[in-house]
């Protein structure tokens, strides 16, 4: 998969994980074992409405059966086929919500409609700005890369998350009832933390980890240098799997602190941070900016096709900024 399209599948799966949770804390809805005597299969603590699986399997399913459909183009025969598979897989993923007592009908449906508008939302109405994007990456300046459209959508949703982690339980307190069930329903409830609004903050960072794309983004378009070989990825199959296992071996150190970093004795931020934050916005970052430079390096990458056209453009570019500096 190339750049923009990778791009517009961290966009979207880490749009969903931020929308799904900011939903949750605004509409304060019971899981089904927090009001019924049932024992799910695990426990989640954060609140029930949307489901997450539903929201993210929907938006990230749809939007690769799109791509896959863009690149190898299929007969319409082979979409609809290929579209209902996508489906079955959908469906599949929230009937075990059901199954496992974690969810219920309405909050697996809203997950379904969160889930096609994001698709729709990254694959249609905003697919050829998010291309554009990155294609022009490596021109725009810093500040309007650190402040645009995307990034102050990002600002604000933090901004949000970060209130209904201090402010929710105050506004929304959870009701002692709840609590009660959740003891008498979860195994493991006496070594949990109990606090909704902190479990649904903790799950909202995984979405802060597109910092990391998004930086990965600019270090490779700007000064890695493998910008030029946008057709990086049409190599043989086995050419391909040995660039996936490479680059998965060379990058893997990135996410030793989820698996090494002790998950108690330290105070709940500085655990979010070492064991989810900081390996998954590493392992993000060295995804864009690094893995095309070690598949080069190891010679797992399609080199003989070299795009000379944005290189042109961006000498114009340079000798008119010279030119313009010497009228000065």
């Amino acid at each position: 998969m190339d750049v923009q399209n990778a791009f517009v599948v961290t966009v979207t799966i880490y749009s969903a994980l931020a929308i799904l949770s900011l939903l949750k804390s605004f509409h304060h809805e019971a899981r089904p074992f927090f009001v019924t005597d049932l024992t799910p299969t695990k426990c989640w603590i954060e609140y029930g409405n949307p489901s997450g699986h539903s929201v993210t399997s929907t938006a990230l399913y749809l939007t690769m059966w799109n791509l896959l459909c863009r690149r190898y183009r299929p007969t319409t025969y082979w979409r609809v086929v290929s579209l209902l598979m996508t489906i079955v897989v959908i469906l599949c993923i929230a009937t075990s919500r059901l199954y496992n007592g974690v969810h219920t009908y309405n909050q697996i449906l809203l997950g379904w409609i969160l889930g096609v508008a994001i698709y729709y939302l990254y694959c249609h109405a905003l697919y050829k700005e998010i291309c554009m994007f990155v294609r022009n990456t490596h021109r725009k300046q810093w500040i309007t890369l650190a402040f645009n459209k995307g990034t102050i959508v990002f600002y604000s949703c933090y901004a949000l998350a970060c209130f209904n982690m201090f402010y929710g339980n105050t506004l929304h307190p959870v009701p002692q009832e709840w609590l009660a069930n959740i003891k008498k329903n979860c195994p493991n409830a006496n070594e949990m933390d109990l606090d909704a609004e902190k479990d649904n903050f903790k799950r909202f960072n995984v979405a802060l980890s597109i910092i990391g794309s998004y930086i990965g983004l600019i270090l490779e378009q700007r000064y890695i240098g493998t910008r030029k070989y946008k057709h990086f990825y049409q190599t043989s199959w086995y050419i391909t799997l040995a660039r996936l296992i490479i680059c998965t071996l060379v990058g893997s150190p990135t996410l030793f602190g989820m698996f090494l970093f002790p998950k108690k004795g330290y105070n709940w931020l500085i655990t979010l941070f070492m064991r989810m934050i900081i390996p998954m916005t590493l392992g993000n970052c060295y995804l864009f900016a690094m893995s095309k430079y070690v598949g080069k390096a190891f010679c797992t990458i399609n080199t003989s096709i070299v795009d000379h056209t944005e290189s042109e453009e961006d000498l114009d570019i340079h000798v008119n900024d010279i030119l313009r500096q010497k009228q000065e």
